[in-house]
Parts: structure tokens; sequence; C-alpha cells
């Protein structure tokens, strides 16, 4: 898709300082593709793609593997994955959307919850073989949550960027602090993604709100007189930079059972235990100094940080982390869970790492490779 006039800017910007950038990529084509129309960029993205152009799995998967003879049940929650006499999972006991106690029977189970839904599931099927849950000897089912600190730079320049155009998703991205320096203060980096103000609205909301960044800023900014001048300085004119930061692998931040709350199916809710490291305030502050420098060396008239966005978390890693020694991993490097062999977690939550960006190609990716290698064994694996 075309870097736009945001892009450009975004790209001037970095020049002035002679730091690097790249053309942003979005899963969202240029030319019909695989059930997807062509963008037309109507900056729509976050609030639902009218042209039928944004992927989204329904579209994109989906239609291929019914086709293919997959069944899909929608409405329904995992309870607990079953196992038999000899620690091999036999399937999964699932709440339909009526209410009904199912139990769907396999001879091999993929789990792909995501960095909370799939500890959680995992310690949900505890049982006398497996008293601290499933695959969990290591003791690290629901530890080193990572959820990507991100910040936000807003900048509105005295010139029409056409900001209002889509696709909202990052136009140029940089990676020119990505790796670690530590003189800087902390370990590894962030990417940063620039990204179109939007509409109206896209001037009074996200990054955009004085209230929602500036603590000190007064209500009334936001009414009347004064919230015209606000969209008029700013619709059309502003780009939004996200900055991703890699969080670090900490044990401390975690996904327990909650002992009371649970959802509508009586199923215990997950928990969270996350704190921002000193790292990752380190991290953010010093990336956040850094983009507001480039805005303003690309001749930014304002500028607006929002540090640490509260509402994030989008990304949910490394709660089921991958590696070699069942001691201290929970699945090998394709998938497989050391202590049920036939058990396998092809999400996020296998990630060591977290990494400073989108983590959703590399889910992708490593899940590719992770099933092209269970059909090339298919003949060498224990089943249920």
């Amino acid at each position: 898709l075309p870097i736009g006039k945001v892009g450009s800017k975004a790209a001037e910007c970095l020049d002035k300082m002679g730091w690097h950038w790249w053309p942003g990529t979005n899963a969202i084509p240029s030319i019909a593709y695989n059930g997807l129309n062509a963008c037309v960029r109507r900056g729509t993205c976050m609030s639902g793609c009218p042209e039928g152009a944004k992927s989204t799995t329904d579209i994109t998967h989906w239609p291929h593997a019914l086709k293919a003879g997959a069944r899909l049940v929608t409405g329904a929650r995992v309870r607990e994955i079953t196992v038999d006499d000899r620690g091999l999972a036999t399937g999964a006991i699932y709440i339909d959307e009526n209410g009904r106690e199912r139990h769907q029977k396999a001879r091999t189970v993929i789990l792909c919850a995501n960095g909370i839904g799939t500890p959680r599931l995992l310690l949900l099927s505890k049982s006398a073989r497996f008293p601290d849950g499933l695959a969990n000897s290591s003791g690290l089912v629901g530890k080193r949550l990572m959820m990507h600190p991100f910040s936000a730079v807003q900048a509105t320049f005295d010139e029409d960027l056409e900001s209002w155009r889509g696709p909202f998703g990052q136009n140029v991205s940089s990676y020119e602090f990505y790796e670690t320096d530590e003189s800087r203060g902390f370990v590894r980096g962030a990417k940063w993604g620039a990204m179109p103000g939007g509409g109206p609205l896209g001037a009074t909301s996200f990054v955009g709100s004085k209230v929602f960044a500036d603590p000190n800023a007064r209500v009334e900014d936001m009414w009347g007189t004064n919230l015209h001048d606000l969209v008029s300085r700013r619709f059309g004119r502003t780009m939004v930079w996200g900055i991703i930061g890699e969080d670090l692998p900490e044990e401390s931040n975690q996904v327990l059972l909650d002992p009371e709350l649970t959802d509508t199916d009586g199923i215990p809710a997950p928990r969270l235990i996350y704190k921002v490291s000193e790292n990752s305030e380190n991290m953010l502050k010093f990336h956040e100094e850094r983009c507001v420098e480039a805005c303003n060396a690309g001749g930014a008239i304002e500028t607006t940080v929002v540090h640490q966005m509260p509402d994030t978390g989008w990304h949910l890693l490394g709660t089921c982390v991958m590696g070699k020694d069942r001691e201290t991993s929970v699945v090998n490097e394709w998938g497989q869970s050391h202590d049920v062999p036939n058990l396998f977690v092809f999400d996020g939550s296998t990630f060591p790492t977290s990494g400073g960006l989108n983590p959703t190609a590399t889910i992708m990716t490593v899940a590719l490779r992770q099933t092209r290698h269970m059909i090339a064994e298919r003949r060498n694996q224990e089943a249920a």
C-alpha cells in the first residue's frame, strides 16, 4: 500500500535526524486477493472495514479449512483438556452456546488461545496425574507474561497530510533504536510505527485527546469553541507514532486462576499479575524523547505524548515458554508439550522473548513451521 503523505512526512522527520525507516507492512491488500477486496483507504480500520479489505481469519482462512473438511464450533468455551491413564490428551470438554457440556474426542490436541487463554486452560486441566496443571512439570505455565509496553506520540504539522486517509496501520516503521545499548540505561529497544491521525474524531480521541494525554488539561478544552479549534488545527494534519517496547520475560508477571471470579459458565477466570518494569519505563521515556525530537525536526507545531498507554496489552505472549530443556520450558521447538506428547501449543504463549514489534506474523510463521513438522512426523506421533 502507498505510504501516503503521512508516511512521506514521517520519513522526512527521520531523514532529518539521519535515522533509518522502512515502508510499513499491513495485512491489507492493494488488489483483490484471497477473498479480500482491494483497500480504497477509507481509514476506518479500527472500527470495521466496509470494503472487506482488512485481513480477518473468517475471510482468509476459515473458508479454505471448511472446504477441506474442518468443522468449526462457535459459541463454545473449553473447560478442560482430558487425558487418559497413559497421560495422553484425549480431547476437550467444552460448554456449547446452549450451556450444555460436551466432550470432543481427539487423537491430538493443539491449543491456540493466546498468552492468557492457553495457560488458563492448562491450569484448569489439573488432575491427580497433573496436580499443578496440565503440561506444567516445569512450574512455568502462566509465568513470564509479556504484553509489550506501548507509548504514543502525536504530532501536528502546518500542512495537509491527508491524515484522514487510510489505512490506519503503519505507513512507515523504524528500528533505529531497537537493539541494546546499555549506555541508555536499559536493555533491548522498541519499534516505531507511523500512522495517520484519522477523521474528525481522531483529533479528539486515541492519543489526540489532551484530557487523556495530559492530566493537567481542562475538560472544557474538549467542548464548544475549544473543541472546534482543536479539530480545525489537527484534522488532516496529524500523524501518530506507536512505540512498541520489548517486554522482558519476568516470572513475576503471570497468569493464575482467580479463586473467586468465574465466567458466565462458572469456569474460573484468569487472574493477571503484571507490572511494567523499570527497564520498560526507561525504554519508553528514551524512545518518546527521540520521537518528539524527530517530529520537531520535521516541522511539528504541536506534539502530544501518551506514556505507557493504559488500555494496551493486545499482544499476549510468553506464558508457555518454548525450549529444549523440559525443566525450564513447557513445550519444545515444535510446540509439543514435554509432559504430554500429543498436546501442542501453536500460539504466542510459547515465545521465550517478546521482541519489540507486532507478533502476529511471527506467530503465524512459527505455527506454519510447526504444522509442517507435525505432518511430516505424523507416522511417528504418539496419539490417544
